[in-house]
């Protein structure tokens, strides 16, 4: 498989020292994301093919909501309805014909099975799932090539529980044998310490609401309990690509 490095983006990332710096780079690659089909891309031809035809899942929706861009937004809308509309027709006739519970019944269940089916795959996770790929490839590369680059993430703070699965997926495609032994067992050890550590920190958080420890230092722990959250779950998550 011939992947793009991005070795500029994940040594920034190395270097931030946070508790995943792929979740990071995500969060920039949905931002991206979000502002690109809020802006005059929209505007054009084969952009507004792909909205009306492949949409976003309902958390890339909501964002493009929020993204303070009305006009961009209501133009996509206003077409991806017509597409909608389209497809729901035929199931909305059927029920309105429908003339016996059981034949109502059916036709309903139906046009949900096309709302479901209206509704899979998203744009944005896409466009981030092509980044995530890249990222994951990257880090398994440098670590092979780049002795300094291998320190330095054995020195960082790891990964997230669910980028941990992803970087070892992509490790497969970047190395192999005793290479790829090596490497799954560093990814897998940063995961254990690092979750042992963000423990503790959170520990301390609930010790410091004691009135015994309300004098002594926080040590960094002042935002433990949201850090135990995304070191678990991670953020920036592709949820829904599209798979043709």
């Amino acid at each position: 498989m011939k992947i793009q490095l991005e070795t500029i983006p994940v040594w920034d990332g190395v270097k931030e020292g946070s508790e995943c710096f792929i979740c990071t780079l995500m969060k920039k690659a949905e931002e991206d994301g979000v502002r690109y089909y809020l802006s005059s891309a929209v505007m054009t031809p084969e952009i507004r093919v792909e909205t009306n035809r492949d949409g976003f899942c309902p958390h890339h929706f909501q964002l493009l909501a929020e993204g303070g861009k009305p006009q961009s937004l209501a133009l996509v809308m206003d077409t991806y309805y017509e597409e909608s509309k389209r497809i729901f027709q035929h199931d909305l006739d059927r029920i309105q014909d429908a003339g016996s519970p059981r034949r109502l019944d059916k036709a309903v269940s139906s046009f949900f099975d096309s709302v479901d089916e209206r509704e899979k795959g998203c744009l944005i996770c896409s466009r981030m799932e092509e980044r995530l790929v890249r990222y994951c490839y990257t880090v398994a590369a440098l670590w092979k090539e780049d002795a300094e680059f291998r320190k330095a993430l054995e020195e960082s703070k790891g990964f997230c529980l669910h980028h941990t699965r992803d970087l070892y997926r992509m490790a497969k495609e970047a190395l192999s044998g005793d290479d790829l032994v090596e490497y799954g067992h560093l990814l897998f050890s940063l995961l254990r310490r690092n979750l042992d550590r963000v423990q503790h920190d959170d520990w301390w958080m609930t010790q410091k609401y004691k009135s015994e420890n309300k004098d002594k230092p926080w040590n960094g722990c002042e935002d433990a309990q949201k850090r135990a959250v995304y070191k678990l779950i991670g953020e920036g998550r592709v949820i829904d690509p599209l798979k043709r």
